[in-house]
């Protein structure tokens, strides 16, 4: 494997400089693409835990009555979420106006420009920053720290006379340290060797480590002082003397960087969360490095700990030990006129905070409540989003099931309370850059409440804040409309296909409620599909069928299923659309103008392996994909008389953001439409424009479509990329299709099914699955009976 670096003193290690450079390059963007995870404690819990202990700090400083107004100084500030979600938590939940917060200074600070330039670009930021209660700074750890404000320089003297909160979240597992290995009570220093999988890994951008891995050695120490710095020294020595073979991680910088604030006379706490041992127990051989898509490593805090208690200090933590995040306090009272102020309430707070369940433990939770989500109550929902703390992404994990339920009208709402909780929950989103529904999406749930004015309300303020985006100009759209004002619905639906010109819900109401209604398509030579159609009588049908799904994006299978097959569904079918109820599967979703998708269980005549499995068709689709694809979704599309044109579209967005991602991707995903009627103009057919599966995702259709009038029983098969349309149905009878959706295992549509579930099955129905195809079903919603 290429050597990046060769063995060298582990505190002169190149990662170091690497994690610096990565940094600076990256700026606000190693967070809100997600390269550097912050949810452990950008989260409304862990805010508020903090939240908690700096009110008690607060208004112990207010009964002693001699301080000036204290500084809260956050260090390596990422992404500023976490400063949101704290002064959110403090201002609205700790303090009131009969209780008003003192005067204090929050000082969000990083070492990256591009962070803080950031920041100043943020609108929820600018009503704190007119107040003088936010400012920013550059602040680098080092020994002798200096924090450039726009105003000039401090240093930590500076700040005698001010009381200091520091906040530091996974920030000194990723400041240069050093590391020793403790051999049969012997000091050695680690000496570390770096590889990467990657050749030339110095000579590209650094946008991941992942590559990265790494080899120890030690060697023997002369003497007990190895670094030169009593307290740290002393600490290294009382390590020196437990039994065992361990490594132990000396944060020197960043404890030299804190040191600067314990030598001042006034009050200071050190609020820290991270990667890191509290104590000496924890030490272990393993590697402390972390190579992902971030570098860190697994800090010391017990040696803080030594050196707050070495000035008269002390240190809280977390009574269950998790050094995958690990929550503290360190305090320490200060000297001369703050001799008698003790922290007692302060510690206390901290330790009743910290004692049983900690802000790591309400991440964790908040995992677990995502991945269950879509099983909970609205009244579950509603007391996990309280518990959290009002916690937006756990706000934004439970909505589209509590939009779910609500369609249902299967529990008694409590509008109210649904109102003020999603509200609260819109008041601790920060934008940190990275895509988020979460204020449209509340703006839809306040519409399906009734909540209209209110919903254009949190839309003119969260374009106001965060700018203009397809979903929030739909929603504002969908809100005036619900409000009577056609017009301005108009304007706005149309501004949010212009930014976004695949953003389907707004093109569908376009096309449903402002476009006159299309004259038919009358069926003329330029829109013959005889080349793109293949008979099942045809011996060689599943390869002819395969090349022209996989050239054209389509293929029309004539006498798919049997005249009897089709009677029998047919007459079985209005049945199931208008008992949807009964399917427990969720309510019909509207697609278009008088349209329909309504999920059908696989009860009889809809359990024929013959139609869900049909031998043609798995042959076909196995074909092209490569493997045997999964049942996706399968139910019925209903169209009603009166039905207008439906927007073209695609069935869902390409995969990638660029036309180099998605060149030469496979099929993956599509569609199957079978009639149960002859389709003629009445009844209308579908658009389609073949080979539009290859096209680029700025490409729109060209051209005049192919118009499929299709058979009873013949199957329109078509690639999910394809673009295409409902025609308008005039028939009295409607126009009533099966439809099926097939897929690659490891694709899953999350966007098409906004009411109901794609398709599920009980047990019993399973069991009556022919074996070799029960493998279709994986991933269908299990029903209880």
């Amino acid at each position: 494997m290429p050597i990046v670096q060769k063995f060298t003193r582990f505190d002169e290690s190149i990662i170091w400089s690497l994690l610096h450079r990565f940094y600076m390059e990256a700026g606000p963007a190693a967070w809100s693409d997600k390269i550097v995870p912050q949810r452990s404690t950008s989260n409304a819990f862990c805010a508020d835990t903090y939240a908690s202990i700096v009110a008690s700090f607060f208004k112990e400083l207010l009964a002693e009555g001699n301080s000036q107004p204290p500084l809260v100084i956050e260090l390596g500030g990422g992404s500023g979420r976490f400063a949101w979600q704290f002064l959110n938590r403090l201002f609205n939940y700790h303090f009131s106006q009969e209780d008003p917060c003192p005067e204090f200074t929050y000082l969000l600070t990083d070492g990256s420009e591009k962070n803080i330039a950031g920041w100043k670009q943020k609108e929820r930021f600018a009503p704190l920053v007119e107040s003088g209660v936010l400012d920013f700074a550059q602040l680098l750890i080092e020994p002798d720290p200096v924090i450039r404000m726009q105003d000039g320089d401090v240093r930590p003297a500076d700040l005698a006379d001010r009381p200091v909160i520091i906040i530091a979240n996974y920030l000194f597992d990723s400041i240069a340290s050093n590391m020793l290995r403790i051999r049969d009570h012997q000091i050695e220093q680690v000496f570390v060797q770096t590889e990467s999988t990657e050749r030339k890994f110095l000579d590209r951008p650094i946008t991941t480590f992942q590559s990265i891995s790494e080899r120890f050695e030690s060697r023997p120490i002369e003497g007990d002082a190895p670094t030169g710095h009593p307290i740290i020294d002393t600490a290294i020595r009382d390590y020196a003397r437990r039994s065992g073979d361990f490594h132990v991680v000396v944060p020197q910088i960043c404890m030299e960087f804190i040191e600067k604030f314990l030598g001042r006379s006034t009050p200071l706490l050190l609020l820290a969360g991270d990667l890191a041992y509290t104590d000496p127990s924890q030490f272990e051989l393993e590697s402390p490095l972390i190579f992902d898509t971030y570098f860190a490593h697994y800090t010391n805090l017990h040696i803080f700990g030594e050196m707050f208690r070495a000035y008269g200090g002390d240190m809280q933590s977390q009574r269950h030990k998790d050094a995958n995040f690990s929550c503290n306090l360190l305090s320490l009272p200060g000297k001369d006129e703050w001799a008698e102020l003790s922290l007692t309430r302060t510690r206390e707070t901290a330790l009743a905070l910290l004692k049983d369940f900690n802000p790591y433990d309400a991440h964790e939770l908040t995992e677990l409540i995502e991945n269950t989500a879509g099983e909970m109550s609205i009244r579950q929902a509603m007391a996990l989003i309280r518990f959290s703390k009002f916690d937006p992404d756990v706000a934004a994990a439970c909505l589209p099931h509590l939009l779910f339920n609500i369609e249902q009208g299967e529990e008694a709402i409590d509008r109210p309370q649904i109102y003020e909780t999603f509200m609260e929950a819109y008041r601790a989103f920060f934008p940190d850059g990275s895509e988020s529904r979460l204020d449209s999406g509340i703006a839809q749930l306040f519409m399906r409440l009734g909540y209209h004015a209110q919903a254009l309300q949190l839309m003119n303020h969260a374009i106001g804040e965060f700018g203009a985006s397809a979903p929030r100009l739909f929603a504002m759209s969908l809100a005036y409309f619900n409000l009577g004002d056609q017009d301005k619905a108009e304007v706005l639906a149309r501004k949010a296909v212009a930014l976004d010109p695949h953003f389907a819900p707004a093109q569908r109401m376009i096309a449903d409620k402002f476009e006159a209604p299309a004259a038919a398509v009358p069926v003329a030579a330029a829109t013959s599909y005889a080349h793109v159609t293949v008979s099942n009588r045809d011996p060689k049908v599943t390869s002819k069928a395969a090349k022209l799904l996989a050239d054209r994006g389509v293929v029309l299978i004539d006498d798919l299923l049997t005249a009897d097959v089709v009677a029998e569904l047919r007459s079985a079918l209005k049945e199931r659309v208008n008992n949807w109820q009964s399917s427990e599967l969720g309510k019909p979703n509207n697609v278009g103008d008088k349209r329909f998708t309504v999920p059908i269980r696989l009860q009889a005549p809809f359990d024929n392996p013959g139609v869900y499995a049909n031998p043609v068709l798995l042959e076909t689709l196995q074909r092209v994909m490569g493997e045997k694809p999964v049942l996706h979704a399968f139910g019925s599309v209903t169209t009603y008389e009166g039905a207008r044109m439906q927007h073209v579209h695609r069935e869902h967005p390409l995969l990638f953001n660029t036309d180099a991602g998605n060149a030469n991707v496979p099929c993956y995903a599509t569609t199957i439409l079978i009639p149960l009627i002859d389709l003629d103009e009445e009844a209308g057919g579908t658009q389609l424009w073949e080979g539009t599966h290859m096209t680029p995702k700025s490409a729109e259709w060209q051209g005049d479509p192919l118009v499929f009038y299709t058979k009873a029983g013949s199957a329109l098969v078509f690639d999910y990329r394809t673009f295409h349309g409902g025609m308008p149905c005039r028939a009295s009878h409607g126009r009533p299709l099966l439809y099926f959706t097939y897929t690659m295992p490891w694709f899953h549509d999350t966007l098409a099914f906004e009411s109901h579930a794609a398709m599920g099955l009980s047990d019993a129905e399973r069991m009556k699955v022919p074996e070799h195809h029960r493998d279709l079903f994986r991933f269908a919603k299990r029903i209880a009976a």
